[in-house]
């Protein structure tokens, strides 16, 4: 049982997809009403994050938010829960005033479902009742008298992949809130809507915190990406065909990428003039009209995105990839 003061509200709640702000606004209708609520969704949609705003927003507002896991209790467990034992009062007695999340509801046992049914038959104070079901509950065998009695406002949370414009906003928003500050480089926003987030925004917000803490400078590059994200990407782009290159352009490529690179590392702008300037120290010397068309042929592949500016040349996922090929080869 989770009693801790509910922190969410519907600022909270980013998105700008018209599907989630739908959503948004028909949790906030049903935050005005004493009707049990039934939000569904697939996993890391938010629905305990909703049924705390929709909490917020009621009249129960500065009354206790208690939340249970039906998922993780035994039988015995869940009944002590939700309706005390030995004189300890359990989960509705102590959101009486309040509201109490049952989550996972459709995982309730028999013997539960039919003691949590005589208790809301019962003319006792009650709570207001907000329940939570990851999609495919149909499947769990549910007593439909009491099924009725719990899905009369009824909320379904959409996916990230159906609201993949939202993802520069959240991922923003959970970087903004890891203490430090950081900035986004945006070849990393659209390597994120690539991907393919079956853990949703849960799923997403653990990208954000391992971005926030394996990065060493102030800007998140695409190279921050989880392993795991940058495994995927790294699998597309590796069915690429690349043209054979000659001895001489494979070290051309080489130095140029593992350059930028280390400046981008740095923070510091990747320009011709600069890559010219350091390549005459070196074996593989070039003009800037050499690197300039090096570059070129760099982001034709997608191994490299050229800004004017400041901001210079920035090394992307598909060219991190290229950059370790050519090394491997010139070993």
């Amino acid at each position: 049982m989770n009693s801790a003061p509910a922190l969410n509200t519907f600022h909270n709640l980013i998105g700008e997809h018209q599907t989630f702000l739908e959503a948004k606004r028909i949790a906030k209708q049903f935050s005005l009403t004493e009707l049990p609520v039934l939000i569904t969704g697939k996993i890391g949609t938010g629905k305990d994050h909703v049924a705390q705003a929709i909490h917020q927003e009621s009249s129960r507002y500065s009354e206790p938010f208690i939340s249970v896991n039906c998922s993780i209790h035994s039988e015995e467990s869940l009944m002590r829960e939700l309706f005390g034992h030995d004189g300890k009062s359990g989960a509705f007695q102590k959101a009486a005033q309040g509201t109490l999340f049952l989550d996972e509801v459709w995982r309730m046992p028999a013997s539960v479902q039919a003691q949590l049914l005589k208790v809301l038959d019962s003319n006792t104070e009650l709570p207001r009742m907000i329940c939570a079901a990851t999609d495919g509950y149909a499947e769990h065998a549910f007593r439909q008298d009491l099924f009725y009695r719990l899905n009369i406002l009824t909320l379904t949370l959409p996916e990230l992949s159906e609201r993949k414009s939202d993802i520069p906003l959240l991922a923003q928003y959970f970087l903004t809130n890891s203490g430090r500050q950081l900035s986004v480089d945006p070849s990393v926003f659209s390597m994120l809507e690539r991907h393919t987030f079956e853990g949703n925004v849960r799923e997403l917000k653990n990208a954000a915190d391992y971005m926030a803490a394996v990065s060493n400078g102030g800007t998140i590059h695409p190279y921050d990406l989880p392993p795991y994200i940058r495994g995927a990407l790294d699998g597309k782009a590796s069915k690429k065909k690349e043209k054979l290159l000659t001895l001489m352009e494979k070290a051309e490529f080489l130095f140029i990428l593992e350059t930028i690179k280390v400046l981008n590392e740095k923070g510091e702008p990747a320009s011709r003039r600069f890559i010219s300037e350091h390549s005459k120290n070196t074996q593989t010397s070039l003009s800037p009209q050499q690197v300039r068309s090096r570059l070129d042929y760099l982001e034709k592949k997608d191994y490299v995105t050229k800004s004017r500016g400041r901001a210079g040349t920035k090394i992307t996922l598909e060219g991190l990839g290229f950059l370790e090929t050519l090394k491997n080869q010139m070993i």
